[in-house]
């Protein structure tokens, strides 16, 4: 069997060269150059390299990830390499619903969809990180943020450096963009809004803002519900393989979120069953050890 090395958690960024720096690469090439807008882009490049930002936060700040090694949340895609993999896959998912968009002749800016996504989680790089055991921890409220996460952090950002209203608009509509349910009923973009509010942004997103762009967006930041189960199944096969690996049950998981991500985990959980996965798995890991 397999023994693991096990990487300190100083060191754990070592592990990015698997999932975030190709996720990390392949964004630099398929979808930052789409971002022709010079101000945009000029955000993206410098928040995606950020080491200090502009305004104070209301939680403990942690040690700046890179983007290429950043957890991707505490809730999915909690690995190293986890944010560059989300956000690829949110930009792809937003160039397919683009494409379907677009084949029926309607007008889309994709420099805006693209620029709104890949600015809306870099702060998650201040946020996160692993305790000597291996367990992830966040500085932020529980989403929705009463007061404070890395969505309120990121539109107060903008706002110190001046981003236009369409920016920060559609920023903010990552999250949020669907009518929610509160005490007083329906309340359309209620989320957004409180979200430009607690982000000090001074703007107000009423439904004749909306637009495609913000739709889009919205919808391809929504794989959560499924990567963070493909999370949780992972979890369940790391507690079975760690003592074949001689590491704790924690370090496999984040083994595993690192070097396969957790959605490839949970696909051959579906399809082969958690005993044919785990010898799969051992047996590439051996071999590529």
């Amino acid at each position: 069997m397999p023994q693991l090395d096990i990487l300190p958690p100083h060191e754990l960024s070592r592990l990015a060269r698997f999932q975030g720096e190709p996720a990390l690469a392949a964004i630099r090439r398929e979808f930052v150059p789409a971002v022709t807008n010079p101000v945009w882009r000029g955000l993206v490049e410098e928040f995606m390299e950020l080491d200090e930002p502009l305004t104070p936060y209301a939680h403990r700040r942690y040690p700046a990830w890179s983007f290429a090694a950043s957890p991707g949340s505490g809730a999915h895609h909690g690995h190293i390499g986890g944010l560059a993999l989300h956000v690829l896959q949110d930009l792809r998912n937003a160039r397919a619903l683009g494409d379907a968009h677009e084949a029926r002749g309607l007008p889309l800016d994709r420099g805006l969809l693209y620029a709104a996504i890949l600015l809306h989680d870099c702060l998650k790089r201040f946020v996160y990180a692993f305790d000597a055991d291996y367990a992830l921890h966040k500085s932020e409220d529980p989403f929705i943020a009463r007061n404070e996460d890395h969505h309120s952090w990121v539109l107060r950002e903008l706002t110190a450096r001046g981003a236009d209203e369409e920016i920060i608009l559609a920023t903010a509509a990552m999250h949020g963009l669907d009518d929610v349910s509160l005490a007083e009923g329906v309340k359309p973009l209620a989320v957004v809004n409180h979200y430009l509010d607690i982000g000090l942004t001074g703007l107000t997103m009423r439904p004749e803002h909306v637009r495609a762009e913000h739709a889009i967006g919205f919808l391809a930041d929504s794989d959560w519900p499924w990567s963070g189960r493909a999370q949780q199944r992972t979890r369940e096969l790391a507690e079975a393989m760690a003592p074949h690996c001689g590491v704790p049950a924690a370090y496999m998981h984040l083994y595993l979120g690192s070097r396969f991500s957790f959605e490839h985990i949970d696909g051959l959980l579906l399809d082969m069953g958690r005993e044919l996965t785990m010898a799969r798995v051992l047996e590439r890991v051996e071999k590529e050890m």
